[in-house]
């Protein structure tokens, strides 16, 4: 028995074994014992050094203060480039501990219930006027220095538009709300509280619409073109070919509008606006596509608010459970819009425009000797950056190869899930657990793999594993997408695939958000499936249990 003077002894983390063909090396004793987890989500892949460089700034003025603002139980959050792939801890508070439920639930309904209506209002257009602030300038015609208080300037704007995003947070936490609620109401375990959100406008499938809308409108000579080659041949012969110019038109309005998007988020990656046959490709994947996704959409949120309906009539008799039911639903549809629109305007298209003055950067270097390309730019971090507009010409083109070798080493290997140790306890936030998903692999029966159910419905068809955008055209209509996450350039995908199967995230990821109004059987959170099911491989997918099965 503790006396009262005698506090209990926290159970100490277990290391976590390093692969041997993973060195890390960790910068203090401290953060070996706190668990690190690879960010799959929205780093699968390798990342830059530039990137690698920029993260720990972004987490140390947004990540870790918006948690603590919104009564986290944590000190800091961080991210760190670690053998070029992304990885991602959560320092404890223990002091904070007690009460933290109340504390953020407090701050949901203080924050969150209204954040959609202050995104809209105040948020989107600031993130909107950093972007025109930033493809406001002329680079190419500033001096070294000005061009080095551009790129401060563009550094200031980064922390401060994910300073904005982690903002949202409250926001975001309206969803496992009514979640919790509906537990408590019906007793619902499974996604009917999350299906019951679909349905409302997102610029995910707005965009998708466009392009479907876009694509029906093609003439027929402009189809043959598009299908028969290459974008990089066929879209300079839409350009010069008079029968195409009404689409070429209606294409260019489309990109314009559409087209900050990437397939990563890294500053290595250009846009479609950057390079527009990337939105072709796209266009040749809509082809196949029969069904407008807005139709698609309009079906989800008649299925929404028929269990919505049922829902309602359960309450009938208790009008004060049933004008909560009504509140918490209305707000928690907010959350797909928030999740999709934020990622439009600010992790995608804000990104995006970030290659503007970093690709000017890029050839003032190489006009220096520093580096060949303009794209090395992404091969330095921020001091060498400014150390060469300061004047210095150190040439790094050995660095430079030395990181693209690094990157295409590790990019071989399956990085480890987790690094450092595991804490005694799993973390039990509601948001987190449901939008990035499960930390580890979990056990299935041999030829299946395990995930979470992230959208209803049965499907069998053929595995397509696809890592990468640039091999989206091997998807055939029907095919099962096996990928690591997705962005919202992945989204046309999404009318012709038959299910999802994603290594990251939960039922509140893009992913899992997208294949519910899509209609699409999807389960997330596998970890592994990309490194796991072989491509072309028959399987069958059950979105309603997680459980993929792979037939041979």
């Amino acid at each position: 028995m503790t006396t009262a003077s005698e506090t209990p002894a926290m159970p100490m983390p277990t290391p976590i074994p390093t692969p041997a063909d993973f060195p890390v090396t960790w910068q203090s004793p401290m953060e070996s014992m706190l668990l690190w987890e690879q960010e799959q989500l929205h780093f699968a892949r390798p990342v830059s050094p530039f990137v690698g460089d920029m993260l720990p700034r972004i987490a140390a003025v947004g990540l870790g203060p918006a948690l603590a603002k919104l009564g986290a139980p944590i000190s800091d959050a961080l991210w760190r480039r670690i053998n070029t792939y992304v990885y991602q801890t959560a320092i404890p508070d223990f002091s904070k501990m007690e009460g933290a439920e109340e504390r953020v639930k407090a701050n949901v309904a203080q924050f969150g219930f209204t954040m959609y209506e202050t995104w809209v209002n105040e948020l989107q257009p600031q993130i909107e006027s950093f972007s025109a602030e930033v493809l406001g300038n002329d680079y190419d015609a500033m001096s070294d220095s000005e061009l080095l208080v551009a790129f401060h300037r563009m550094l200031e704007l980064t922390q401060q538009a994910w300073s904005i995003h982690f903002s949202l947070m409250p926001g975001f936490y309206t969803a496992p709300a009514f979640k919790h609620a509906c537990f408590e109401m019906f007793g619902f375990t499974g996604l009917e509280a999350y299906e019951m959100m679909q349905g409302m406008p997102n610029l995910s499938v707005e965009s998708g619409s466009a392009l479907w809308r876009l694509t029906q409108s093609a003439p027929q000579e402009v189809r043959d073109i598009i299908a028969g080659e290459a974008s990089e041949t066929a879209l300079p012969k839409l350009r010069a070919l008079p029968a195409a110019a009404e689409f070429v038109e209606s294409f260019d309005g489309y990109v314009a509008r559409y087209g900050w998007r990437t397939g990563e988020i890294d500053v290595l990656a250009p846009s479609w606006v950057e390079k527009p046959e990337l939105a072709l490709d796209q266009v040749r994947l809509m082809l196949r596509v029969d069904t407008d996704p807005a139709e698609d959409q309009r079906r989800g949120f008649a299925r929404a608010e028929a269990l919505a309906d049922e829902c309602r009539a359960k309450l009938a008799a208790n009008p004060e459970a049933l004008g909560t039911f009504n509140f918490l639903l209305s707000v928690a549809r907010t959350y797909p819009q928030l999740q999709e629109n934020h990622n439009f305007y600010l992790d995608q298209k804000f990104m995006a425009t970030l290659r503007r003055p970093l690709t000017a950067i890029g050839r003032r270097l190489a006009s220096f000797g520093v580096i060949e390309d303009s794209d090395d730019f992404a091969y330095l971090v921020i001091a060498e950056i400014e150390a060469a507009l300061q004047g210095d010409r150190t040439r790094r083109q050995d660095s430079v190869a030395a990181h693209k070798a690094e990157m295409a080493h590790f990019g071989q290997k399956q990085p480890p899930l987790a690094l450092g140790s595991m804490p005694p306890m799993d973390n039990p936030d509601p948001f987190l657990g449901d939008f990035f998903g499960k930390s580890k692999v979990e056990a299935a029966p041999q030829n299946q793999l395990k995930g979470t159910p992230s959208s209803r419905g049965s499907a069998t068809g053929t595995a397509r594993v696809i890592t990468s955008l640039a091999d989206a055209d091997r998807v055939e209509e029907g095919d099962i997408l096996v990928c690591e996450m997705t962005t919202p350039a992945w989204t046309p995908l999404f009318a012709s695939v038959a299910a999802i199967v994603s290594n990251s995230g939960g039922p509140l990821s893009h992913c899992a958000v997208v294949a519910r109004e899509y209609g699409v059987p999807c389960v997330t959170g596998t970890r592994v499936a990309t490194a796991t099911i072989p491509d072309g491989a028959t399987i069958s997918v059950d979105g309603d249990t997680g459980v993929i099965v792979i037939l041979g």
